[in-house]
């Protein structure tokens, strides 16, 4: 089940993964984040993240679908890049060393959505979301 307590009316994610334990993903992902940019590959199978310096040296991370609590793909392959460091992504990672289960959504629109659940110091429970949106290519003509 997704960490979301809320959905939003008409929302069609194409990839939602929840794991409870978020430092397990936290260390895979800093372990495989010496460039900037991450390129995300979700199959059936798992999710494979990808780091490549100038066409001569990459990393893959594979991280089964089993390992997810939940897993759900609805097409064959769902793809979307990220940067790991420099960009967006980089307040988030405070919250990912912190929290307690992390779900990992994109939609249809290729929308990112990284939720985190947090239990303060008293045993409170608290969310955390991110919203990233796509990068949009305009074509000159």
């Amino acid at each position: 089940m997704p960490l979301s307590t809320q959905s939003q009316p008409g929302e069609q994610h194409v990839f939602v993964a929840s794991l409870d334990n978020a430092r397990n993903l936290s260390n895979i992902l800093k372990a495989i984040a010496f460039k900037d940019h991450a390129i995300f590959s979700a199959t059936p199978n798992g999710l494979k993240v990808t780091v490549e310096d100038s066409k001569c040296l990459q990393a893959n991370a594979f991280i089964q679908a089993d390992i997810f609590q939940e897993f759900t793909i609805r097409e064959d392959l769902v793809g979307f890049q990220i940067n790991l460091t420099m960009s967006l992504l980089k307040p988030s990672t405070k919250a990912l060393a912190l929290s307690c289960k992390v779900s990992v959504r994109t939609d249809t629109r290729g929308f990112l959505s990284l939720q985190y659940l947090i239990r303060n110091d008293d045993g409170q429970i608290c969310f955390v979301e991110y919203y990233c949106c796509p990068d949009i290519e305009v074509d000159d003509e």
